[in-house]
């Protein structure tokens, strides 16, 4: 080995040499065990992610070269060739990628074709060329269906309901922390649930709760029901209260069209996500440093501020108050709750049970008495 290979060598690159040494003289060695100098190959190829074909490689190399054939040396980028010369040809191809991922070589290809300004750069370059010029840029074909689906680079269309009350949009957010009432020692946290009207961006309701659990849902739903009436539509996420099949049984007995975007797709629900957002850092912030003691005392005053603030000031998107634009979109055939006692009786629990030998059927722990005979499968409400 030269003198001046030694100067140029980096501490990594001498460390992969002298084990790329180290294996090759032991392999090379006579008095090693053929199962041994296998076990050897094996445990160099899971160690370094290679094939045996680059081992047969390094083989051939020191045989040839000895120990400077296995220095294994590397062009800098800089000394690299382009796999494509034409400046304006790499621009363009970079262009067409970064405008639709997707685009397979042979798509860019056409359209290169058809180009007049790139047919003749693009008919001198081959397909292999390009996908290597790509996976120079680090955008191979993996890469390319990564950054399809980036949510950083995605466009979206943005939709606005017709009318008021044609669609709702519900979700829920961590609360505040309060004094528990069974310990007042301690401290626990509430859940807030809240509807906003899509096409006014009115608040419809909202309340705090000391649970997230299905109950508190279909209560604040059921007050949004009765204070302005039945929405066509509900968009939901996909929380486990949402997706629940009690409340999955009120929309429909209500005649509520019930849209779920997919998991991970938050941005669908952006007008919930966005009066969330202001709710917190407007009211939740100021909340939290006047003392509440009380959930009544923090719902009274997030009611206020729904009322007076929120819902009676200009929106940046609509330019218009929440209030106003809400009276003026809502249809005259606007559906409304006519019977107080069926509507309640929705938000009953229902299930199935068998009834027990003594005429029992057990409901969240209850043990409740049935004329039904042993055995028979009871609808419970």
């Amino acid at each position: 080995m030269n003198s001046e290979d030694w100067t140029h060598l980096d501490e990594k690159r001498l460390e992969d040499w002298q084990q790329r040494m180290q294996l090759v003289e032991t392999l090379l060695e006579e008095r090693i065990d053929e199962s041994e100098r296998a076990e050897i190959r094996r445990g160099y190829i899971r160690q370094h992610g290679i094939s045996e074909r680059t081992i047969r490689n390094y083989l051939r190399r020191y045989r040839e070269r000895g120990a400077e054939g296995l220095l294994l040396r590397r062009r800098t980028a800089q000394s690299r060739s382009p796999r494509i010369h034409n400046e304006a040809l790499r621009e363009k191809l970079l262009a067409l990628v970064e405008e639709h991922p997707r685009r397979t070589v042979l798509q860019l290809r056409r359209m290169l074709t058809s180009d007049r300004e790139y047919h003749d750069a693009i008919s001198g370059v081959s397909d292999r060329s390009i996908y290597r010029f790509l996976a120079e840029q680090g955008l191979t074909q993996k890469q390319r269906a990564a950054k399809a689906i980036d949510p950083e680079r995605r466009s979206y269309r943005q939709f606005e309901a017709l009318e008021s009350m044609e669609l709702v949009q519900g979700d829920a957010r961590d609360g505040i922390w309060l004094p528990d009432p069974d310990k007042p020692e301690k401290a626990k946290k509430t859940y807030l649930f809240g509807w906003v009207d899509d096409y006014s961006r009115k608040i419809l309701f909202a309340r705090y709760y000391w649970d997230e659990k299905l109950p508190r849902m279909e209560d604040s739903f059921k007050t949004m029901v009765l204070r302005w009436g039945i929405p066509k539509k509900a968009y939901l996420d996909n929380g486990h209260v949402y997706v629940a099949s009690q409340f999955a049984f009120v929309l429909s007995r209500l005649g509520v069209r019930k849209i779920h975007h997919r998991p991970y797709q938050s941005w669908c629900k952006g007008k919930i996500k966005a009066v969330m957002k202001t709710l917190k850092n407007e009211f939740q912030s100021e909340a939290q440093r006047v003392g509440f003691h009380t959930l009544e005392e923090l719902n009274s005053a997030l009611w206020a501020w729904i009322e007076v603030e929120y819902n009676r000031r200009n929106h940046s998107a609509t330019g218009e108050p929440a209030d106003t634009r809400f009276a003026a979109g809502l249809s005259s055939a606007h559906r409304r709750i006519k019977d107080l006692r069926w509507f309640e009786a929705l938000f009953l629990v229902h299930d199935t049970r068998s009834v027990h030998k003594y005429g029992t059927v057990k409901l969240e722990g209850n043990k409740y008495r049935t004329k039904a005979p042993h055995g028979t499968v009871s609808e419970v409400r």
